[in-house]
């Protein structure tokens, strides 16, 4: 039996979260603190080899790591439902005393906590601080989005069947992304919307009422006096927009408001 398994076989962990200040204020004021982790070991009489009984004991690269996202899930409360953590140092075992070991995680405040990152990852034992050590990781967010359930083409609308929720991985979190289905559903893609893929709030519009060239009643209002003919619409216009119109009979360009689809209104 390697090391490891023996070290594994040496003592039975019990994680909880707790609140305390053994840790040193190693971190400054723009320096986040976790909760600390707290890991109490109870060793086995039939093992005399591994690290407790030489008094040690081993914390392993995924403690660590648990650790990790458990930080970085309180850093994004509110902006994403869980997050991914890679880490990349340290690989290997740390060997501390053997104990009660607090295991508290710090960084410095960012306003991206996506990316490659440095963590500090302050250990004690029983009590009695033992050391800070740097951790390296790759930090992505996990976030529920609006996605087309199929290819949306640029122009159409968007049905409630067109469109559900998903999960996707997400490495900046300042992209605005659809959540609600309610926020997309009849709104008109503004480019081609690939299936399963996160829309952005940019990446739709109001639908267009009326289109270019489209043969659409004008009217004119002034007091009690109503006035209606024909005009063509020279671009394409949602409702409450201002487009150009050419009034049929007397072939003179005005600005008017769509109003409704296939009406325009001029103000005098």
């Amino acid at each position: 039996m390697n090391a490891v398994m023996q070290a594994i076989l040496m003592f039975v962990a019990t994680v909880s979260m707790v609140t305390t200040g053994i840790i040193p204020a190693v971190a400054g004021e723009g320096t986040a603190l976790h909760s600390i982790v707290r890991i109490h070991e109870v060793s086995s009489p039939s093992a005399h080899n591994g690290p407790a009984a030489r008094g040690k004991r081993l914390i392993y690269p995924d403690q660590i790591r648990e650790a990790i996202h458990g930080f970085v899930l309180r850093e994004i409360a509110g902006k994403a439902v869980d997050c991914q953590v890679a880490l990349g140092e340290p690989q290997q075992p740390i060997a501390v005393p053997s104990g009660t070991l607090d295991l508290q995680v710090s960084a410095s405040r960012s306003d991206e906590p996506l990316g490659r990152r440095v963590f500090q990852i302050h250990l004690a034992v029983n009590g009695r601080y033992i050391k800070t050590l740097d951790a390296t990781a790759d930090v992505a967010a996990v976030q529920e989005v609006v996605v087309p359930v199929r290819p949306i083409k640029m122009d159409e609308q968007i049905e409630s069947a067109d469109v559900t929720i998903d999960r996707i991985v997400l490495f900046d979190l300042k992209q605005p992304y659809i959540t609600n289905p309610a926020d997309a559903i009849g709104k008109a893609a503004i480019r081609p919307l690939a299936a399963q893929s996160a829309i952005r709030i940019t990446a739709l519009r109001r639908p267009f009422a009326v289109h270019k060239g489209d043969r659409v009643t004008i009217e004119a209002r002034q007091g009690n006096l109503s006035i209606q003919t024909v005009g063509i619409t020279k671009s394409h216009g949602e409702m409450g927009q201002t487009i150009t119109v050419s009034n049929v009979d007397s072939g003179k360009e005005l600005r008017a408001t769509v109003v409704a689809p296939g009406v325009v209104r001029v103000t005098f």
